[in-house]
């Protein structure tokens, strides 16, 4: 009796579990083999809908600025939040506070935080277009055209993601034993030598762990775009989720979007399987 203790525990967590995610997939998962609509009974089809997403210009549209977006804002977000992890691991004065006002655009609703970089952005008078004005650089209409809308919807989503990687990244350094790297500096290692061979080594699986769930989240971003740009302009920065939204909620067509939720669910899943397999050789093997 003892011994399955441990696994009654679990039936809870797994429950809900199912009732939140696993009973939701399978039913998309059955919707998108069906014509829907509200208020019609599903008509099925079989792998219509998927033959015409693939074929579908906008869906290919929605697909290629999902990786450029997930490519871009992981990779700043990467860069700035181990950057500033990295920062923080040294002793100085106000570290706390530092640490504090780092993590503050976690803290922020995205809506508040889409809201803060509206104004921030306004071409008439954001302080972004008039510090660029004091470098005799014209105003930027952000949300005017493509290339400026998908760079400000990239900075937004760095600016209120990177605290998570610095998070987790400041804690694994912070959990380093000093002895190793007092060891190293006695047998006459550089600072670069020191972490390249030693600190970067060993926090690895805590990057690739913080990492895994930014490509989950960024890859299904919908918040940040759809208060900034919906999309736009032009379709220049709809992305997968953005599409799904537009093709359940705006055209009721819930077959299609339960395909889309379909796809985006293989491609975190694949993601995700490659970090993980990943994470496990560094720790296990």
């Amino acid at each position: 009796m003892r011994k399955a203790i441990p696994y009654l525990l679990l039936i809870p967590i797994l429950a809900l579990l199912s009732l939140l995610i696993l009973i939701p997939e399978i039913w998309a998962l059955f919707l998108s083999l069906t014509e829907y609509a509200p208020g019609k009974k599903p008509i099925y089809v079989g792998l219509k809908n998927y033959v015409e997403i693939i074929h579908d210009p906008a869906f290919l549209n929605a697909l290629l600025n999902n990786i450029i977006f997930v490519s871009g804002a992981v990779f700043f977000e990467f860069l700035v939040g181990f950057g500033s992890a990295l920062l923080l691991n040294h002793r100085f004065p106000l570290q706390r506070l530092w640490v504090s006002l780092l993590v503050a655009p976690y803290a922020i609703s995205p809506v508040v935080a889409c809201v803060i970089w509206i104004y921030i952005l306004n071409p008439s008078y954001g302080i972004v277009n008039y510090i660029l004005s004091l470098f005799r650089i014209q105003p930027v209409s952000w949300f005017g055209s493509i290339i400026p809308s998908f760079i400000a919807v990239i900075i937004v989503d760095v600016w209120k993601y990177y605290p998570f990687i610095m998070i987790i990244a400041y804690s694994a350094l912070t959990s380093l034993p000093q002895e190793i790297f007092e060891a190293a500096s006695i047998d006459g290692t550089t600072g670069w030598q020191s972490f390249r061979y030693i600190t970067f080594p060993l926090i690895t699986p805590a990057l690739l762990v913080a990492l895994t769930f930014r490509l989950i989240f960024a890859l299904r971003t919908f918040g940040i775009i759809w208060i900034l740009t919906e999309g736009g302009p032009s379709r220049g920065t709809e992305t997968l989720s953005v599409y799904l939204y537009k093709e359940s909620f705006r055209y009721f067509n819930f077959g299609r979007g339960s395909t889309i939720a379909v796809f985006m669910l293989i491609m975190t899943t694949l993601f995700s399987i490659f970090v993980i397999k990943e994470t496990y050789k560094r720790i296990f093997l």
